[in-house]
């Protein structure tokens, strides 16, 4: 068994700029954010085919994710929530290490699941909180966490990486433990949870969403060696290439699936 252990939540732990980005009442709309190649949190606004990033609200940012309302981030000694303008709702510490976020039906409360220690940490009603696995970080030993989701307000899914490829681990947030566990045949990391259920993932070349109901829509795309994905609204991904500033944006609304790109920014 894996021992949980979290510090005191830690407000203001990560800087934020005292002035937020002026918008015109011509603005384009907001899209959502992502996390440019120097590590800095930008909101992203415009229109499929045409977008602009906004001015940095965070730094020295490792991974973030953000619902459309409310976002997370992790930097190398934090963990934090953000609301649409970018501005901190609340922060604690938290191990240098990767994170995966995972987001309420509603996008109102959110998951992140920290390497470091195993931890699976609920942000609800403003603040953290540690989800016990009681027994079940032994389900983890041979694999290695690659996603998340946040399906219910009782339940959470781990995307396992295993020798023998992923699984799915369906987890009870009352400390129950594992309900099901269930192979992902022919799916390989990275791969990302989508909001409105599904799974994203690559494969010969493509980019596949995979519907609940096991429908596919595939995006032909010339993909980098390596990548990561990252929700950057309820609608739209993020897939940044981790060896160049490129990142594309992956439209993943039904009936209006796209894969477009986006600015980048110098390392």
């Amino acid at each position: 068994m894996i021992e949980i252990r979290i510090q005191t939540c830690v407000l203001a732990l990560l800087a934020m700029p005292s002035g937020s980005w002026a918008q015109s009442a011509i603005a384009p709309p907001q899209l959502g954010f992502v996390t440019d190649g120097a590590r800095a949190l930008r909101p992203v606004y415009g229109v499929a085919g045409s977008f602009v990033l906004g001015p940095a609200v965070a730094g020295s940012v490792a991974d973030a994710a953000f619902s459309g309302s409310l976002g997370l981030l992790k930097t190398d000694a934090s963990l934090a929530a953000f609301d649409a303008q970018g501005k901190l709702l609340g922060s604690m510490e938290a191990a240098e290490g990767g994170a995966q976020f995972a987001f309420s039906p509603d996008g109102t409360a959110a998951l992140a699941y920290l390497s470091a220690g195993n931890l699976l940490i609920e942000w609800c009603g403003g603040q953290f909180t540690p989800v016990p696995l009681g027994s079940e970080p032994a389900a983890l030993r041979d694999g290695v966490v690659v996603g998340i989701a946040f399906p219910s307000s009782a339940a959470a899914v781990l995307i396992v990486e295993r020798e023998r490829g992923l699984w799915e681990l369906d987890i009870a947030l009352d400390a129950a433990g594992t309900l099901s566990q269930n192979a992902l045949p022919g799916i390989h990391a990275p791969v990302l949870a989508l909001a409105a259920g599904g799974l994203l993932y690559t494969e010969d070349g493509a980019i596949v969403i995979r519907r609940p109901d096991g429908s596919a829509v595939r995006l032909a795309a010339s993909l980098p060696a390596v990548f990561s994905l990252a929700q950057m609204n309820q609608d739209w991904v993020d897939l940044a290439d981790l060896q160049s500033p490129a990142r594309l944006a992956i439209r993943t609304a039904t009936g209006h699936e796209g894969l477009y790109r986006l600015p980048e920014q110098s390392r």
